[in-house]
């Protein structure tokens, strides 16, 4: 059984939780892994603990069997080139033990219709350039590389990035 919900500040933990075990598992082949080090759980908690419920930016996680097994965030578009009726995939994380079920395919499509009916006429999203398995999930679903838009994820000099761009019509 699962149920897919808004997310509340009792979630911050385990939402917390996988995201350091997706980007380990996804992000080590070509992430520092001393920097991956530093994306501990606990500080993790504190970060999510602090942005859960959000006013402008909605969490949203996928239980499974009683388990948070994944979430998205949307938000306005952060990006300084973005028209108003721009919104923002700025996660999406699935836990490892999760992936291939559904889970990020359900998560991305409440993200797109939120954004939709917040009145969104399009969104973007970024990704790490080297992350193929995200980009071609992003392009089977839609989204087109905006490829005058290459620059670093969330600002962070992480790893070179890329951006997404999607329409949002009905």
């Amino acid at each position: 059984m699962s149920e897919l919900r808004r997310a509340v500040q009792a979630d911050a933990e385990a939402i917390a939780g996988v995201d350091v075990r997706a980007w380990w598992h996804a992000y080590r082949p070509f992430l520092d892994e001393q920097r991956l080090a530093e994306r501990s759980t606990e500080a993790r908690t504190e970060s999510w603990s602090l942005r859960l419920p959000g006013v402008e930016e909605e969490t949203w996680v996928l239980e499974v069997g009683g388990r948070v097994a994944g979430f998205a965030s949307l938000a306005p578009s952060r990006d300084a080139d973005a028209e108003a009726a721009t919104g923002e995939l700025l996660a999406l994380y699935v836990d490892p033990p999760a992936q291939g079920a559904g889970v990020g395919t359900r998560l991305l499509g409440q993200a797109q219709l939120r954004l939709g009916e917040l009145g969104y006429d399009a969104a973007t999203l970024w990704t790490f350039e080297a992350n193929g398995l995200a980009r071609v999930f992003y392009e089977h679903h839609g989204w087109v590389p905006a490829p005058a838009a290459v620059g670093n994820e969330a600002c962070e000099v992480w790893a070179p990035a890329v951006r997404y761009r999607r329409e949002l019509g009905p």
